[in-house]
Order: C-alpha cells, then structure tokens, then sequence
C-alpha cells in the first residue's frame, strides 16, 4: 500500500501543481508538492526508497514541463537519497523535523536545479533565483509538509490485504 500511496500522492501533486497551484501563485512562487513528497518519502523509507522516487518522478515532472530533461530527475534523487540517508540519524518522533527536512531540502532541490538551469544556459543570474525562487519555495513548501507527511505515515499503516487465505 506504501507503493500505491506515493504513486498516487505523485500523480495528484503533478496534476495539482499543473493546473490549482499555476493559478495561485503567491508573489510568482507556486508550491513544488513533488518536492515534498519525495522529501518525505526518503525520511520515512530510507536513501534507496528516497532516491528512486526523486528520480522517477523528476524525469516525470522534466517531461511533463519538456525544459531542461534530467536536471528535476538529478536535483530530486538528491535531495530523496539525502533525506533517506540523514532519517536514520535525525529522525524521531519530534514534530519539527518533517518541516525544517522539508524546507532545507527545498532550498537545497531548489539550488541544485538552478546550478544545473545556469550551466545549461538559464539567463537568471544565481543570486537573484536564490532569493526569488529558491527561499520562497522552500517556505512555501514547509505549509505542505504536514499534510503530506501525515498522509504518507496514514497510508503506511493501511494492512495489505488480497492473495488467497488459508
């Protein structure tokens, strides 16, 4: 059920951030749920779960916008493994450690994908995307944090049920 939950939690966050959030775009920065979910996805499953959902939906998300393929996939698997492998180190039950992951991994994806847009050609000069997209997304992703995390753990918990019983 884990599976299917960060499947389907992918599949409403592109469609989400593709359609509601193109919208509502506070001060020009919309919310990257993608972002957050594999984010959360590494501190509750561990560096290879993390990094293989930052792969696989950025190279998504990269096809989805068709601008820069692969630079979404490498900047996400970093930020998941890197969530996955500090969990076990960092992780406890304390309630500010899915938002304050949540906000420095932001801004870590966030300048990443930017380093990578600037060796690609991007014309926006690095300190200007600092401080116009890379904090602003990071803050307004943290406002996200705790539904998707207590989203994740919800489905996490659902018993897998199916097969032949005896």
């Amino acid at each position: 059920m884990k599976k299917l939950g960060i499947v389907l939690g992918l599949a409403a966050a592109l469609v989400l951030q593709s359609t509601f959030f193109s919208l509502w775009a506070w001060t020009g920065v919309k919310p990257d749920l993608v972002t957050v979910i594999v984010i959360l996805t590494g501190l509750l499953h561990g560096l290879a779960p993390g990094s293989l959902v930052g792969f696989l939906s950025g190279l998504v998300l990269d096809y989805a916008v068709g601008r820069l393929i692969g630079a979404g996939a490498v900047s996400k698997m970093l930020v998941g493994g890197l969530s996955g492998w500090l969990a076990p180190r960092i992780f406890g039950d304390h309630l500010a450690v899915p938002p304050l992951v949540v906000l420095v991994g932001t801004w870590l994806e966030q300048f990443v994908y930017l380093l990578l847009a600037k060796a690609f050609g991007s014309n926006l000069p690095l300190s200007k995307g600092f401080w116009t997209v890379v904090l602003p997304v990071g803050l307004v992703n943290v406002v996200f944090a705790f539904p998707i995390y207590y989203a994740l753990v919800a489905l996490g918990q659902i018993p897998r049920q199916g097969g032949l019983e005896g």
